[in-house]
C-alpha cells in the first residue's frame, strides 16, 4: 500500500508537468516560462533522487526519474525555442 501511494505521488508530479511541455511542443513558443524555474525544478528532482536512492525507496527513484526526465525535456525544448527565437528569460 505504501508503495502504491510513493507512485501515486510520482504519477501526479509527473503528470503536473506534462501539459506545459505539451504545450510547448504543439505551439513551439515558451512565453511566460521561466528558464529559472526550470533549472532549480531540476536540481531539486535530482537530489530527491539521490536522497531516495540512498534510502531505498524504488517507488520514487522510478517515479521522481521520469519527473526528472519530463523536466529536462522541457528545459530542453525552452532553451531550444528560445535560442532561435532570440527570446531572453
Amino acid at each position: 500500500m505504501l508503495d502504491l501511494i510513493g507512485y501515486a505521488a510520482g504519477f501526479f508530479l509527473m503528470w503536473s508537468f506534462l501539459p506545459q511541455v505539451i504545450k510547448t511542443a504543439t505551439t513551439r513558443t515558451t512565453e511566460g516560462l521561466s528558464v529559472s524555474m526550470l533549472v532549480i525544478t531540476l536540481i531539486s528532482g535530482g537530489l530527491y533522487e539521490i536522497y531516495a536512492y540512498l534510502l531505498g525507496l524504488t517507488p520514487v527513484v522510478i517515479m521522481n526519474g521520469i519527473f526528472v526526465l519530463t523536466v529536462s525535456i522541457q528545459l530542453v525544448m525552452t532553451l531550444m525555442i528560445n535560442r532561435s527565437s532570440g527570446e531572453q528569460e
